[in-house]
């Protein structure tokens, strides 16, 4: 099998991977982590290949640009996904923060006190 056609099917698996969707935070996670090794084993790949390629190669590599740019941008969209749920953490661990110490975050240096006669 040919280091191309070999590329194809890893690029194809990883499309597969990138496209189902995430129901909970730990097959998320699982999720990363295959997209991670399946990365790692393309990018091995890429460093083998070297031409001339055949008229059939050609036609995989079109496709694998093509499969390439919506792998990027679903990637994208995970990216996306976990920095707004680190957001919404980051907001409820402030929101628990005040309701368990509401005085804490009361400034003090902006105080005036009337003294009279």
């Amino acid at each position: 099998m040919s280091i191309v056609k070999q590329l194809y099917d890893l690029t194809r698996l990883l499309y597969e991977t990138v496209q189902r969707p995430q129901a909970q935070l730990e097959e998320r996670d699982r999720q990363i982590e295959e997209i991670t090794k399946l990365l790692d084993k393309r990018e091995q790949l890429m460093g083998q290949l070297a031409p001339p390629f055949q008229e059939e190669e050609k036609h995989l590599g079109q496709e694998i640009i093509r499969l390439n740019k919506e792998i990027d941008q679903k990637l994208k969209d995970i990216l996306n996904m976990i920095k707004m749920d680190m957001k919404q953490l980051k907001v409820k661990k402030e929101k628990a923060n005040k309701y368990s110490n509401p005085y804490e975050s009361l400034a003090i240096d902006g105080m005036f006190i009337d003294k009279r006669n």
